[in-house]
């Protein structure tokens, strides 16, 4: 099974969200792994990597993603190594290709993603109205799915290139 087959299976797969503690651990475990697929179909400018070849995945502030998205840590995407970061001031961003930035960041939305916006990161947040706001992917739930949208014109304008296929996986593009 090629990885464009498996990400559909993820995607396809019922994944209930509710409040127990166990769903929302599953919940999380399924934003991780679609953030690291994200990753696999997002092209970067060559300089937006340093020499070392690792890409960054950064989570900020705290977020039950942390725990989950270390089980990342050392894989590899598009030959480069995963290197998990936390952030917890927006002045932080450098050096991150891909940021996270959960829901209870929300007050400092608006900075992490001005940060982002003076490096080349994808962001990926699970805030109502993250693509509005000038977010690129933005998780929500649809019934009790994890679903995602992606802002298109702000990747474009970081000079990040979504696949086609991650667009038509998508729920929603802008």
């Amino acid at each position: 099974m090629n990885l464009f087959h498996l990400l559909i299976v993820m995607f396809v797969l019922i994944i209930p969200v509710t409040e127990s503690g166990a769903a929302a651990e599953a919940e999380y475990q399924v934003k991780a792994a679609m953030l690291y697929n994200f990753a696999k179909f997002v092209e970067w400018p060559a300089d937006s990597f340093g020499s070392d070849s690792r890409i960054i995945f950064c989570v900020a502030g705290k977020s039950p993603l942390n725990s989950t998205i270390q089980q990342m840590q050392g894989k590899q995407v598009k030959g480069r190594t995963v290197s998990i970061r936390q952030v917890s001031r927006p002045d932080e961003v450098a050096g991150c290709q891909v940021l996270f930035i959960p829901h209870s960041e929300n007050i400092r939305l608006s900075a992490y993603l001005q940060q982002a916006n003076h490096n080349v990161v994808l962001t990926v947040g699970d805030q109502e109205r993250f693509t509005a706001s000038g977010g690129m992917i933005g998780f929500y739930e649809e019934e009790n799915k994890v679903r995602f949208e992606i802002n298109l014109e702000a990747a474009q304008k970081r000079h990040l290139q979504i696949s086609s296929h991650l667009l038509n996986l998508a729920r929603r593009v802008r």
